[in-house]
């Protein structure tokens, strides 16, 4: 076979902004990309976990790894996130929008309107103002990335949980959005949908419910989730933007 080499996955020297990283499926993709030679700022509101996960991900992969005990939701969120990443670290290649809420397992009667709005606020206006902070240093890498970590559920909702489904599906049409915009600018934005996880996240009430909805029969590991999302920062999604990847186990779900 003749022709160009194929693009590889490393992330020699690139600095990535992960939110909601100090365990679970955050810490995952810390670790994915650090592995994979990232220099990473990592934001939580959990800075015991946060600061145990950057100190882990310093000693294994030897890569430096700047903290902030950050509300993604404050209005200076971006601009702290963004000036970590550039004064401290030279730059900003990737943006991974992990942070996120899902406080309930409830249907229509049991959710009032009003339960709906903060799941927004941490899902979609929070991502949405931070990239709004970063574009212009995206604009300086040779390869910027943004990604969004969305849901199946976001995708294909159930009669549970509206404020969570609801808030993941914009967050869908805002990723789209930003890709027909930004790509103009070489930058690559696209979305990880995954299933079923093994995380806090998912509700005892839920659990058997989650397990029942995946073919594969079993939950993710964070780590399968992070891989997805270390392939899309890397050159080999080089010509990837506006997708949502689907990591969940083998179910069907029509594209979004």
């Amino acid at each position: 076979m003749t022709g160009h080499a194929a693009p590889g996955t490393a992330l020699d020297g690139r600095v990535a902004i992960v939110t909601g990283a100090a365990r679970g499926m955050g810490a995952a993709h810390a670790y994915a990309l650090a592995a994979r030679g990232a220099d990473l700022v990592l934001a939580d509101l959990d800075v015991v976990e946060l600061d145990a996960t950057a100190a882990a991900i310093r000693r294994e992969t030897g890569r430096k790894v700047e903290t902030l005990a950050l509300d993604i939701t404050a209005p200076d969120a971006g601009e702290r996130l963004v000036s970590a990443a550039v004064e401290h670290l030279g730059g900003l290649d990737i943006l991974v929008h992990n942070a996120g809420i899902m406080h309930d397992w409830k249907g229509l009667e049991q959710t009032p309107a009003e339960n709906l709005s903060p799941y927004f606020a941490v899902n979609v206006l929070a991502p949405y103002a931070i990239t709004r902070s970063a574009v212009a240093a995206l604009r300086n890498s040779a390869a910027p990335r943004i990604i969004f970590i969305s849901s199946q559920w976001g995708q294909v909702p159930d009669g549970h949980s509206y404020g969570y489904m609801a808030s993941k599906a914009a967050q869908l049409s805002i990723m789209k959005a930003l890709s027909k915009e930004l790509v103009t600018d070489g930058i690559l934005v696209n979305a990880v949908a995954p299933g079923a996880v093994k995380t806090r996240m998912v509700p005892d009430e839920a659990y058997e419910e989650e397990l029942a909805a995946v073919p594969l029969g079993r939950l993710a590991d964070p780590a399968e989730i992070a891989a997805a999302v270390a392939f899309l920062a890397s050159d080999a999604a080089a010509f990837i933007s506006g997708q949502t990847l689907g990591v969940n186990g083998g179910a069907l779900v029509p594209g979004v």
